[in-house]
């Protein structure tokens, strides 16, 4: 995406919401930002919840788009956008949350005909489905499919998006013209919507599914014979459990054995001379060196009995712990799985009808479908 193509995109973004634009120049765009768009790509959400809070009035965010910084006058702020900035990607995560299903229809001249008298014309409903379709393992693929769904006759067609992207397309409804009734609902689409993706990828050649589980059994080949060869060296586990046991028990003092008591003289402290200690504060602990824990300590906060303390959770994981979580951990990195995610749709009344596309295989050409694109 090259900077020319970023601000055309800022430019339609900002057009969509109605942006009042206060300066634009070839080098940079000064903008006042609406409610939605400062919402989004504002961040200030404690402004927000303050004035929605207290019901206060709203003062718009004015921001300038740097396209060029080299070329920006001295003395104005601004913010350099390309495809890797921050604010880029937040316009860009705005965008899929209000623009991923839209309702547009189609505005032709050709239906209302060249003579004086205007006839109604009838605009047929669509539902067009722009699918992402991944293949991952250790590796992945994204196939991208772009569906278009006759709602009133009911039919598929590929490639609708490059067919809309010809059509002259509104957000409301031209004049003569009326819309015909839906004969299937969304959700028998979406029945022949997943159909369809079931039939493309019986046309894909499977041999990565297979070559991915042959990399698995390879890996998990691996792991299980290093754990055996580990367990072979390594002692078991109740008998390194007895050994430390009886270390504890060889270095624990008796407690049978008491101390020999032992008499110190100490010189008499008459009570004139008795200096009475006053408690330090923390500062002054810790200015002298001391720790925090044990200033806690002295002044009456109770440490938790050892027999107490759970220790379950500390313990070390043994071999065959390990060897399980290294296996689900190869097993999710290798093993083969689909996944379909929706880009976008939306709801389309047109008056023109796209070309129909054979879902059938074309002869020597069922690795390389001409109706999607391959990532």
């Amino acid at each position: 995406m090259q900077q020319q193509q970023v601000r055309q995109f800022i430019e339609r973004y900002l057009a969509s919401f109605s942006a009042h634009i206060v300066e634009t120049h070839p080098d940079y765009l000064t903008v006042k930002l609406p409610v939605e768009v400062d919402k989004d790509i504002g961040n200030r959400p404690f402004y927000w919840s303050w004035v929605e809070k207290m019901n206060l009035a709203y003062q718009p965010l004015v921001v300038t788009f740097a396209f060029h910084p080299e070329r920006m006058p001295d003395g104005l702020r601004a913010e350099h956008m390309h495809l890797g900035a921050s604010r880029m990607q937040q316009i860009f995560a705005s965008t899929r949350k209000h623009g991923q299903f839209l309702c547009m229809y189609e505005q032709s001249p050709l239906a209302l005909g060249a003579g004086s008298k205007r006839r109604s014309a009838p605009l047929v409903p669509w539902l067009g489905l722009n699918l992402k379709v991944s293949l991952l393992c250790d590796k992945k693929r994204d196939i991208l499919l772009y569906l278009g769904i006759n709602l009133h006759n009911p039919r598929m067609v590929h490639d609708f998006t490059s067919f809309l992207f010809t059509l002259p397309l509104t957000p409301a409804i031209p004049d003569f013209f009326y819309t015909l009734d839906r004969r299937i609902t969304i959700e028998q689409a979406l029945e022949m919507v997943k159909q369809e993706v079931t039939s493309v990828l019986a046309q894909e050649d499977q041999e990565w599914a297979e070559e991915a589980r042959e990399r698995l059994t390879e890996e998990l080949a691996i792991v299980s014979a290093y754990y055996e060869e580990l367990a072979r060296r390594e002692p078991p586990a109740e008998e390194e459990a007895m050994a430390e046991s009886k270390d504890e028990e060889e270095t624990a003092p008796t407690l049978a054995e008491e101390p020999e008591s032992v008499v110190i003289d100490a010189p008499a402290i008459s009570p004139a001379s008795a200096v009475v200690e006053q408690p330090q504060t923390l500062d002054e602990y810790r200015s002298s060196g001391g720790r925090i824990l044990d200033f806690l300590r002295a002044n009456g906060i109770q440490t938790t009995p050892r027999e107490e303390i759970n220790q379950a959770e500390w313990q070390k994981s043994t071999p065959e712990q390990e060897r399980a979580r290294r296996m689900d951990e190869l097993k999710w990195q290798y093993e083969p799985r689909i996944e379909v995610q929706l880009i976008n749709g939306g709801l389309f009344y047109l008056y023109s009808a796209p070309a129909p596309f054979p879902t059938t295989s074309l002869p020597g050409k069922a690795n390389t479908p001409v109706s999607r694109r391959i990532l």
